[in-house]
């Protein structure tokens, strides 16, 4: 019976086509984040909103993987990596969508106001997030092929190329932030908005960090096989 449980776990369901999904969601919210932060800046706040709860739908779809792959990677399911460290991959590449979603609440909360040369500095760092993301994407693309190919070291040694650039375009994140934030306890603004502002510095931070984190997952995922 476990024999054809795991033959019927084979054919039935793969959770590789699934984490690529959740992984496009997760780019999708970097996406509209810009957008959001474009709409703040020109004063449109019904868009605000409205990109506000599209990000929390992609959240809520991307939810519904998660579940899904949890729910269906029981024991008898023959996987090529390890059931637990796929788990924590997921948890990790999860936290990506999440902190967009929070970063979205968290423009809504107050108006305000900023000289252009902030907004353009914002600009920057969420181009440079967006780029993380975007990396990602790519390392994550090449489940396909890895699956296809049983892990073949070529395979896996292209994969796994993506990682380190995921993460030296986290540190150029980091850069930018470390100037925007300097910026922001230094020019004319109303404490409050100074103050939110630099929040949401640390939460978009937290964008690319979980993309780097998740990079970093993978690797870890498909070298202890």
């Amino acid at each position: 019976m476990r024999f054809f449980r795991s033959i019927g776990g084979i054919f039935g369901y793969s959770p590789f086509e699934d984490l690529k999904k959740h992984a496009s969601l997760c780019g999708r919210a970097v996406g509209i984040l810009v957008r959001q932060f474009d709409a703040l800046e020109k004063g449109n706040y019904e868009e605000v909103e409205r990109l506000r709860e599209e990000i929390d739908d992609l959240e809520h779809h991307a939810d519904k993987i998660k579940a899904e792959i949890r729910g269906n990677l029981t024991r008898s399911l023959i996987l090529p990596v390890d059931r637990h460290d796929l788990l924590e991959f997921l948890t990790v590449q999860d936290s990506i969508i999440n902190n967009c979603e929070h970063v979205g609440h968290m423009v809504t909360f107050r108006r305000v106001k900023a000289p252009k040369e902030i907004w353009s500095d914002f600009k920057v760092l969420l181009a440079k997030i967006m780029e993380t993301a975007v990396e990602y994407e790519e390392l994550i693309n090449h489940l396909d092929r890895l699956v296809e190919t049983s892990f073949s070291k070529k395979e896996v040694k292209a994969a796994l190329e993506h990682v380190p650039k995921v993460e030296e375009l986290e540190h150029e994140c980091d850069l930018v932030q470390i100037g925007l934030h300097t910026k922001l306890l230094n020019v004319d603004l109303d404490l409050r908005d100074a103050m939110i502002m630099i929040q949401w510095v640390v939460h978009l931070g937290y964008i690319a960090n979980s993309a780097a984190r998740a990079a970093d997952r993978f690797r870890l995922m498909i070298l202890a096989r």
